[in-house]
């Protein structure tokens, strides 16, 4: 499903709108364009570009805004992505540190930083987001999670984890094989069905 979402796999069927228009099997730039965040969940693979520096991986979705006559504003774009760095607390010694120098919940702040960024942004799809951080990174990833929410941006949050989900979540849907087990509130009382779901217990919905 994130997958699709993301336009990184084609739809097999269905079909899903942003803002009343239908965006299945858009491409990733499409999306982007269409106010659409993107934190995947392999953020060494598609999310980012390890061999670059902080500033390029932080302005990736608009460096048309820091081109002129072909060449790239390295000034600008320095003072942009520092101003990101600062606050979103993306730890490094500089915007033109390698990105891939960076730890792991430095470089998932950075992602989020540049998808929470977008302008507009309607919708934001973050899978997994806090695997392999620490618990630091993943209280900071929360909070900007939720400050999305309450700005008004659509939020599909996708993990594994129940105890993420139970903390960050308003409504959980649970889906296994494919298919809908049940969808419920993050309330204590439901957690003992919401495991059963992720096990494959019970009848789909």
């Amino acid at each position: 499903l994130g997958a699709v979402l993301a336009g990184m796999t084609s739809a097999s069927a269905g079909r899903f709108f942003i803002a009343g228009r239908d965006m299945t099997n858009a491409t990733p730039r499409e999306l982007t364009q269409a106010g659409v965040g993107i934190v995947p969940e392999d953020r060494h693979a598609v999310g980012c570009v390890t061999g670059m520096s902080v500033a390029d991986n932080l302005l990736l979705n608009h460096l048309d805004r820091y081109t002129r006559a072909g060449f790239l504003r390295r000034r600008a774009m320095r003072a942009a992505a520092l101003d990101l760095m600062q606050r979103f607390d993306v730890r490094a010694s500089g915007p033109d540190a390698l990105f891939g120098g960076l730890s792991g919940g430095n470089q998932q702040k950075a992602v989020l930083a540049r998808e929470l960024t977008l302008d507009p942004l309607l919708f934001l799809l973050a899978a997994q987001p806090t695997r392999g951080l620490d618990v630091g990174a993943v209280a900071a990833v929360y909070s900007h999670i939720r400050a999305a929410r309450d700005r008004g941006v659509g939020v599909l949050l996708i993990s594994s984890e129940l105890d993420e989900l139970m903390s960050v979540a308003d409504r959980i849907v649970v889906l296994y094989r494919g298919r809908v087990m049940g969808t419920c509130t993050p309330e204590a009382s439901n957690r003992g069905r919401i495991g059963a779901w992720m096990a494959g217990a019970g009848e789909p919905a």
